[in-house]
């Protein structure tokens, strides 16, 4: 351990020695390229992978090379460190790396001492710039959507904001924000070893706001990460958990609400993708957690992203940070595995925070009039629409989060240690993925609701229409029928048939016949308007009455029923 923290040695040597050079593979690949097809197989494995399996083949593989079966020769050593892309080293700064590493027994290297040797070698031509990035920081190579200036990228970020270390036991915590100038003495050291051997080690809490390329790497290469979870960690991948060898990693797509859930104005949320990679069995010592803003958010999510720009959606990393403040807390009493559920656990509220929104805000629309006169109201029914789609993408999500629940309760490991909390979460999960699927519903029965009300009220106006014609054909018929024996008498007596120069007609030769037809005019009129204006009345009140005697027969019918049964209830041989 005192040799590993030794950072200025293994700086000094990767800086002296000449830089390797770009060798190309068979699908064109060098180091530096800003656009990698198989990021896993031509970086992360070739380059980064000091997992424990790697460097065992690797040892293995060299141990063959060498002239002794039982000690590494320094050609064998030096093309295995050029393997992983660093320097040919000259023979004589190999052997000051023997006797650095094993002064008793001068190149006798083991598997410890050459993984020792290849991480501080790897640490050092990360963090002193020697290695050159494959993908550029701002895109990764395409991977990434590049925000407003507005949003701080983790390279012009202040670099304590961006690396967090916390190491904690049921004694006490330490916070420590790593900066830039510290980045050498927190990567190559080591955390504070326990007292005695009955202790176990502290839990060390390691956090990335933001993701940064080259502290990725170099915390691949102090933890070993398995270059299948880093690749998740760049390509963003879905919900999931794995488990590689006794070691796990977590992916969560979280949704976190931006504005207030009473329903007032539209939901608005924003996404954030958290990787998680935790040390398993038997210590479950470390915790390492990258959050960083949802990158596909962009063609994921209806109606547009809400990009945090606050760093609001990390408020769980707040949340948790306060509960390790606490003495006696039962987060700093367990073990990185409780830690891990604790993130779930926050998650799992985000979405039910989310899910509670959309429905305060569907029952409002639900409320509000949505019928106008030239048809639907179109901004309801496009929210009611957008509502639908944002619904199914949680509800994917979900889906994501119930299988990652699942799969802890099937782990052995997880689940012996914490069965009743997983149990508790997959509640929440449930109960968040049944709401979201509800609302999913609502909303399509709104948007049906809405067209028969719509048909609906298009048929209330049309026979509103329909009627008030009728009533105006009608008044129609009734004046030409009353009209129509005036019309009558004017065509007769208005015929001039004369003989002789005097009318035929003898009407028409009455001294008085003229004030005798106006007279019988009136009167007709008078007689007919008052038939009508009886008959119409008559009418009218029938169909009134008929529509009252309906009316209360169906009232009426009721408490008949209710009579019945309750007599029934009383004597249950009436029913037989």
């Amino acid at each position: 351990d005192e040799v590993e923290q030794r950072a200025d040695f293994w700086c000094s040597i990767v800086t002296s020695a000449e830089p390797p050079k770009p060798k190309a593979s068979s699908k064109g690949f060098s180091p530096g390229d800003t656009e990698v097809d198989d990021l896993r197989e031509n970086v992360l494995e070739e380059l980064f992978d000091l997992s424990a399996e790697r460097v065992d083949q690797m040892y293995t593989s060299m141990l063959r090379f060498s002239e002794s079966p039982d000690m590494l020769s320094l050609e064998a050593l030096r093309q295995g460190l050029a393997r992983c892309g660093l320097p040919c080293l000259e023979d004589d700064t190999l052997m000051r790396i023997m006797k650095v590493v094993n002064p008793d027994k001068v190149g006798n290297i083991g598997p410890a001492e050459f993984e020792a040797i290849l991480s501080r070698l790897k640490l050092a031509q990360l963090l002193s710039g020697a290695c050159r990035l494959p993908l550029d920081k701002d895109t990764l190579g395409g991977r990434r959507i590049v925000l407003g200036r507005s949003v701080l990228r983790p390279s012009t970020r202040d670099a304590a904001e961006t690396l967090a270390v916390i190491d904690y036991s049921a004694q006490g915590i330490h916070v420590n924000k790593v900066q830039k100038t510290k980045h050498k003495e927190f990567f190559f050291g080591h955390r504070k070893r326990q007292k005695g051997p009955s202790e176990l080690p502290l839990v060390r809490w390691v956090h990335m706001c933001g993701l940064d390329l080259t502290l990725l790497l170099a915390c691949t290469v102090k933890y070993g990460l398995h270059p299948l979870c880093v690749e998740d960690v760049i390509e963003q991948c879905p919900t999931k958990i794995d488990r590689y060898g006794c070691h796990y990693f977590a992916a969560v797509e979280q949704l976190c609400l931006v504005n207030v859930a009473d329903g007032s104005e539209p939901v608005r949320v924003h996404g954030r993708h958290v990787a998680i990679f935790c040390a398993g069995p038997p210590l479950f010592d470390t915790i390492l957690t990258v959050t960083e803003p949802d990158h596909d958010e962009k063609e994921d999510w209806p109606g547009g992203p809400e990009r945090d720009t606050s760093g609001a959606g990390d408020a769980w990393v707040e949340r948790l940070k306060q509960r390790l403040m606490v003495s006696h807390s039962r987060l700093r009493e367990r073990r990185a595995e409780f830690l891990l559920y604790q993130i779930f656990d926050l998650a799992s509220d985000e979405y039910l925070k989310v899910v509670q929104a959309y429905t305060s805000r569907l029952s409002r629309l639900e409320d509000k009039p949505h019928i106008t006169g030239n048809g639907l109201d179109h901004e309801w029914c496009d929210e009611i629409g957008l509502v639908a789609m944002q619904l199914s993408v949680v509800l994917r999500r979900l889906r994501g989060l119930q299988r990652l629940v699942r799969r802890m309760g099937e782990d052995a490991d997880l689940h012996s240690a914490l069965s009743s909390y997983v149990a508790d979460l997959m509640d929440h999960v449930d109960t968040a993925l049944d709401d979201a699927t509800y609302l999913a519903d609502k909303c399509k029965a709104m948007l049906d609701g809405g067209e028969r009300s719509l048909d609906r009220h298009q048929a209330y106006l049309k026979k509103e229409r329909d009627d008030e014609l009728n009533t105006r054909i009608f008044l129609l018929t009734v004046v030409t029928a009353m009209f129509a024996p005036m019309h009558f008498l004017t065509a007769v007596y208005g015929m001039n048939f004369a003989q002789d120069g005097t009318a035929t007609i003898p009407e028409l030769l009455w001294p008085h016949g003229y004030a005798y037809f106006w007279s019988l005019v009136v009167g007709y009129l008078f007689v007919s308007s008052s038939a009508a204006c009886y008959f119409w009345r008559r009418f009218k009140f029938k169909g009134a009455m008929d529509i009252a005697h309906l009316r209360g027969a169906q009232l009426t019918a009721m408490p008949m029923r209710i009579d019945k049964r309750s007599s029934a209830a009383k004597n249950p041989l009436v029913m037989r």
